[in-house]
C-alpha cells in the first residue's frame, strides 16, 4: 500500500494592511498567499498614487515647467512656423496633462504593467492570467508610492530651485545628471535608481511565488520588464531624438 499524500498546508491568511507592510520586508509571503489573484491592491495603489501625484504637483511645478519648455523648444525647432496661439495651446495642454493626467494615467499604467507582466510571464513559460499580472504589478509598485512620499518630504526640506528634471528628486543616477542634455541618455540612466530596481525585484519575486515560475526564468522576465520600461529613452538614443 502506498502511504497517503501529506496534506498541503493552507496558505496563511492576512489582511491587506499586513500585505502592504509585508511587501516591504517579506514580499515572498505576500505573493504566495495572494497567488489566487486579487484586485484590491490595484485600487488601493492606484488611488494612493493619484493622490500623491496631485499633492506633489506643486513641488514639481518648476520641473514641470522646465519639461514643458524643453518640449516646446523641440517643437519649434521641428516646425518654426508654429504660431503663438499654437504654442500657448500646446503649453496649456501639457501643463494640464502633467497636473491632472495622473488620475487617468496611473490606473492605466498599472493595468498596462500587469498586462506586460502576464505576456512576458507566459512567453517564458509561467502560468499567469491578467488578474494575477495586475496583482503582481500593483504590489510591486508600492515602492513607487513610497518614492512619491519621499518627494513630498524633500520638497518641504530642500531648496528645489535648481531642480529642473523629472529625476531631480530620485535616489539614483538621474539626480546627479544635467536634465537639459540628451533626453534619451537622461531617461535611460534615470531608470538606474533605488525605487525602479526595487520594483523590478518585486516583479521577479511575484513571478516566482505567485506565478510559480522557475527562478532563472523569473529573473530573465525581470530584466525584460526593466528593458521594456526603457524603450522610449532607448529609441531616443537610437534616433537622436
Amino acid at each position: 500500500m502506498t502511504a497517503p499524500a501529506a496534506p498541503t498546508a493552507a496558505p496563511e491568511k492576512a489582511s491587506l494592511i499586513e500585505d502592504f507592510i509585508d511587501i516591504l520586508f517579506t514580499p515572498s509571503k505576500v505573493f504566495a498567499r495572494r497567488a489566487g489573484g486579487s484586485w484590491a491592491p490595484f485600487f488601493i495603489v492606484a488611488i494612493l498614487a493619484c493622490v500623491l501625484y496631485y499633492v506633489n504637483s506643486g513641488a514639481m511645478s518648476g520641473i514641470m515647467e522646465a519639461e514643458t519648455n524643453r518640449a516646446i523648444a523641440a517643437a519649434v525647432e521641428k516646425n518654426p512656423n508654429m504660431t503663438e496661439d499654437q504654442l500657448n495651446g500646446m503649453r496649456s495642454m501639457m501643463e494640464g496633462s502633467m497636473k491632472w493626467g495622473a488620475i487617468v494615467f496611473m490606473p492605466i499604467m498599472l493595468l498596462g504593467l500587469g498586462l506586460v507582466v502576464m505576456i512576458v510571464g507566459k512567453v517564458l513559460g509561467g502560468t499567469i492570467g491578467f488578474g494575477l499580472g495586475v496583482m503582481i504589478a500593483s504590489y510591486a509598485y508600492v515602492p513607487k508610492v513610497i518614492e512619491m512620499m519621499g518627494v513630498a518630504i524633500q520638497a518641504l526640506l530642500l531648496d528645489a530651485s535648481n531642480f529642473t528634471g523629472r529625476y531631480s528628486y530620485s535616489l539614483g543616477v538621474g539626480r546627479f545628471m544635467d536634465s537639459s542634455g540628451k533626453q534619451g541618455l537622461y531617461g535611460l540612466l534615470g531608470r538606474i535608481d533605488v525605487f525602479t530596481i526595487w520594483v523590478t525585484v518585486l516583479l521577479v519575486i511575484g513571478l516566482i511565488h505567485a506565478a510559480k515560475m522557475p527562478r532563472d526564468k523569473a529573473i530573465a522576465a525581470g530584466l525584460i520588464l526593466w528593458l521594456i520600461g526603457a524603450l522610449m529613452p532607448l529609441w531616443q538614443i537610437a534616433t537622436g531624438a
